[in-house]
Formats: structure tokens, sequence, C-alpha cells
């Protein structure tokens, strides 16, 4: 008879996730989940195969929970050129109050060479993100909010910008970020 578990799983994956994102995969050892997930190895094991495997489905979680929803303005039906500065400006807001970073910038600096699991959620947000964007600036265009031509590049320039962003931020450099925002409100005719 398998035994079952006396914890909830998704709260479990919720402190592996703030754990892998606070550490990085390497830094991070099963003792060290053992510890902070308050559960015995094998209950760890039992639960979630291992540890890659559980720090795959806590940068999903991660995904799901942070990175995806913060799109919703983006996507939303008539969303133009004020919803992408309102992104753009949340997310540099966001650079002061995560001082680990992004988990997944810090996922695919660490593993992206040796797993191919983060390489693809990587594309997914990347795709996901670019998409929107493309979809709220054309949406602007259409309306004579925005000179550009050519949405599907601007798109991922600013895709590009969000990524030095995320960079500038860990490392503590927010006058950098005001200025970022500035010349990418500039490229908005904003």
């Amino acid at each position: 008879m398998a035994r079952s578990c006396n914890f909830d799983r998704e709260d479990k994956l919720k402190l592996a996730m703030e754990l892998f994102w606070q550490k990085g995969y390497a830094a991070t050892s099963v003792a060290d989940l053992v510890e902070h997930l308050g559960i015995n190895r094998f209950s760890l094991y039992n639960t979630y195969g291992d540890k890659l495997n559980l720090y795959r489905e806590a940068l999903r979680l991660y995904l799901q929970q942070n990175s995806l929803p913060a799109l919703d303005s983006l996507r939303a039906e008539g969303a133009g050129l004020q919803q992408v500065i309102d992104y753009l400006e949340q997310f540099v807001a966001l650079q002061r109050e995560q001082k680990y970073g992004c988990f997944l910038q810090n996922a695919l600096l660490e593993m992206s060479l040796e797993d191919a699991v983060v390489q693809q959620e990587s594309r997914h947000l990347f795709d996901s993100i670019k998409e929107a964007f493309a979809k709220a600036l054309t949406h602007a265009r259409e309306r004579g909010e925005l000179n550009s031509d050519n949405t599907e590049a601007l798109a991922a320039w600013l895709l590009l910008q969000l990524q030095g962003i995320r960079v500038l931020g860990k490392a503590g450099l927010h006058q950098e970020l005001q200025q970022a925002l500035s010349v990418m409100r500039a490229q908005l005719g904003r």
C-alpha cells in the first residue's frame, strides 16, 4: 500500500520555488530542500521524482504565477500603447522589489546549456512576451498611436530591453533602469 503525503504538494512546490529562486539549482542541495520544505528525503523523491524534476516544476510554477499573468493587460482586447507603457513601467518598478532577479533568467544563465526544459520554458515565455507586445503595438499603430511600420521588430526590441533591465535590476542599478525606461518611452513616442 502506497503511503499518502501529509502535506500539500503545491505548498511545498512554492517553497522549493522560493529556495531555487534565491540560491539557484547548483547551490541548492537536497538537504537544503528537505530542511526548507520540512519534509523528509523519501517524501521529496516520492512526490517530485528528483531534484532536477522539482526544479523544473518550480520554474513552471514561477512562470504560471508571475510571468504569464503579467501579460494579461497586453493581451486584453483593445490593448494599445498605454498598456505597453504601463507594462514597462511596472516591469521596471518590479526590479526594485525582486532582489533575487528573475527566476527564469537565473535558470537560463545557470542551466540553459545543460537542460532542454529550461530552454523550452524560456522560449515559450519569450515568444509569449513578444506576441503580447506585437498585438498591443499593432492595435496602437492601427489607432494612430504609433508610427512604426514593423511592430514585430519593435516587439522583439522591447523583449531584448526587458532582459537587460532584469540584469541591471539584479545589479541594483536603479538609476539606469529609469534611464532605460525613458529611452523606451521615447522610442514609442511617449
